[in-house]
């Protein structure tokens, strides 16, 4: 697992939700009134764009295709959908905002 600093000066209002890429991966990262969170930018329902859906109470996002919601905690999909969200741990550190992600794989046989 890696670290990496990200933009987010765009998120200014108190809910926002933007897409952005880290490291050649599309993250969406939603800023509720006192916290960010980095989940995947796809839904794993039917693969819409998770950044295009909305917040809702209780620290959910609402996909914008079929409104299943994702608690952006843990990941959990809302009762009944079975299914669940890649939810990736931030960090708001003195010099910025940072994302954990795992390295790629397939990019970590070519390092040197």
């Amino acid at each position: 697992m890696k670290w990496y600093k990200i933009e987010v000066e765009t998120l200014e209002k108190e809910q926002s939700i933007q897409k952005i890429k880290v490291n050649g991966k599309f993250i969406c990262f939603v800023k509720t009134e006192d916290r960010i969170f980095a989940c995947a930018a796809k839904c794993p329902h039917a693969g819409a764009d998770i950044s295009q859906g909305w917040i809702v109470e209780d620290c959910q996002i609402v996909c914008p295709f079929h409104r299943h919601k994702y608690n952006l905690e843990n990941g959990r999909g809302a009762t009944g959908q079975g299914d669940y969200i890649q939810i990736y741990q931030v960090e708001l550190r003195i010099d910025g905002t940072y994302v954990q992600l795992s390295e790629n794989w397939f990019k970590s046989l070519f390092k040197k």
